[in-house]
């Protein structure tokens, strides 16, 4: 994924275009004249103390206006948007910008979990899961967005790694416990060793309604001493659904 390459495209970092020369009017000339790459490459001229409600209007109108520009095959534009969310974290209150970031962000997401294809010989799943979690982390209390972003990285991974991005969604709408990704990713999870079942375990709690079937069903098909066994015998145990025998063998 081509994160740097992508950012250098669009504009200079915010941290050293800071002193430039043009004024707030030159920027809205700029995106009056549909200039969104060069308004954007200059937003840093404008000095913090000077960056009001107009300079946010119009650094949201170059961000939205940049985006549609670069690729969402590679993870271009997801690693574009963790940089502007990162030298300009003004307008993660913009909603001009926030529209575009969601709607490009989550295509972006797929083009790079899709130019990955091995969970654990490549780098790069990693690094879009990064990208993913900030990209969540920064979108404020979107419900709808955080579950698609949960859905999408369950789909693109083993299973289970999507449980933090579940773990969040769930925070944003509890509703979230009848998805069926998420009750993969928890079933996913409890065939863990325990000590890295924390979250499938604490979902399963949580969601109890919603994935107690399934739970039920990878542990009547999980072997005696299993993970699964060991992670839900307690609460199978507590609510009547094994066995004494079943019960005897975890």
């Amino acid at each position: 994924m081509k994160r740097g390459i992508a950012i250098a495209a669009i504009a200079v970092s915010a941290a050293v275009a800071y002193g430039g020369t043009d004024s707030l009017a030159d920027l809205k000339a700029l995106i009056a004249q549909g200039a969104f790459e060069e308004a954007y490459a200059h937003l840093g001229d404008i000095p913090p103390a000077q960056r009001t409600a107009d300079w946010v209007e119009v650094a949201a109108s170059a961000a939205a206006g940049v985006l549609p520009t670069l690729s969402s095959d590679d993870g271009t534009t997801i690693g574009a948007i963790d940089q502007i969310d990162r030298d300009y974290p003004q307008l993660r209150k913009a909603p001009k910008y926030m529209k575009v970031r969601a709607d490009l962000g989550l295509k972006g997401l797929a083009g790079c979990y899709a130019q990955t294809s091995d969970y654990w010989s490549s780098y790069g799943i990693e690094n879009c899961s990064t990208l993913a979690l900030r990209f969540v982390d920064n979108a404020g209390g979107d419900k709808a967005l955080a579950l698609s972003v949960a859905k999408l990285a369950s789909r693109s991974m083993i299973a289970y790694s999507a449980l933090p991005f579940f773990k969040r969604a769930l925070a944003r709408d509890p509703a979230v416990c009848k998805d069926a990704d998420l009750q993969g990713a928890v079933v996913s999870g409890l065939g863990l060793e325990p000590e890295h079942a924390g979250d499938a375990k604490a979902m399963m709690t949580s969601c109890w309604d919603s994935v107690k079937d399934a739970v039920a069903k990878a542990f009547d098909a999980d072997s005696a001493h299993g993970y699964v066994r060991q992670n839900t015998c307690a609460i199978l145990k507590s609510k009547g659904m094994i066995s004494g025998l079943q019960a005897k063998r975890c």
